[in-house]
């Protein structure tokens, strides 16, 4: 269930820093905030198909989500990016990217706490139906994931990465002349990076959440086990319980906090001053849509 997807996307210029540009792109933040709650509720019926009844309750959870981030988390995101404001036009360490990732994590995980009993709720209602169109859902968008990261040769996978990395550098810093790009293809060929591992993650959290419905569905009156369900979801969502994986995730964010700052050092001062000017606007965006 993407409940947090806005959130991210609107978080990502601040985890970028954290993340050696391995997230997804960004987008205008004002708009995709004032949509949240709009397009959270079309993800959740994409993947459900809720019934009349589900739909008029997840919209009004939905809005109610949105107001309290409004109210007690936007002013942190504004924080977090003025605070990255100051440091891009300076070289910046590996563990002030990692800083400013795990704030990142730190605040999407107050969403989602937020959320809980919402998504709890939504838990007890789904029929055996909506959750089989969720497997399907899973199935089609796994198909897509294993198109793009799997079916392919290594060269193919390195040069996918190399010009993602490029297209969303390029979006904060301009052009990237020959030393960026080398910076950018040192940190890919020293990834440890496996789509075969990160794939078989994703398999698990999908299975791991049709057996926490399925769970829900056997006793859907027993609240306080959904909650409890839901709860243990969500933990596990956050921290694999495939101790190896846990490694492997750990070496991905070092690495990624090390290539950021590699990259970043690379660029040249014009460019890092550019950087500073979306961040700002984000910044900005966020201290506005705090005081509505």
């Amino acid at each position: 269930m993407r409940t947090t997807s806005v959130v991210r996307k609107a978080l990502c210029i601040a985890a970028l820093a954290g993340s050696g540009f391995l997230l997804q792109g960004c987008s205008t933040v004002k708009l995709a905030y004032n949509q949240a709650p709009q397009l959270a509720y079309w993800q959740l019926n994409n993947h459900l198909d809720l019934s009349q009844d589900q739909a008029e309750r997840v919209r009004d959870a939905l809005d109610e989500l949105h107001q309290w981030h409004r109210g007690n988390m936007l002013l942190r995101h504004a924080a977090l990016l003025q605070q990255l404001q100051q440091q891009l036009p300076s070289a910046m360490t590996p563990e002030q990217a990692c800083n400013a990732y795990a704030e990142v994590r730190g605040q999407i995980e107050k969403v989602l706490a937020q959320a809980e009993p919402s998504l709890a709720w939504l838990a007890t209602q789904l029929t055996d139906a909506q959750i089989r169109n969720l497997q399907k859902k899973q199935a089609r968008s796994n198909a897509d994931w294993k198109k793009e990261w799997l079916d392919v040769t290594p060269e193919q996978l390195g040069e996918h990465r190399f010009k993602q990395l490029v297209s969303r550098a390029e979006g904060f810093y301009g052009t990237l002349d020959a030393p960026q790009k080398a910076a950018l293809r040192s940190f890919i060929a020293q990834s440890s990076f496996d789509a075969q591992r990160t794939y078989a993650e994703r398999l698990r959290r999908q299975q791991d959440l049709v057996q926490t419905l399925q769970a829900i569905a056997q006793n859907r009156s027993d609240t306080e086990q959904a909650h409890r369900l839901v709860r243990g979801y969500l933990d596990r969502l956050n921290t694999s319980p495939d101790a190896a994986y846990q490694r492997y995730a750990r070496t991905l964010v070092k690495e990624g906090c090390e290539g950021f700052s590699s990259a970043h050092n690379a660029m040249t001062p014009a460019q890092r001053s550019r950087a500073v000017q979306p961040v700002k606007g984000y910044a900005d965006d966020f201290l506005v849509l705090a005081a509505r």
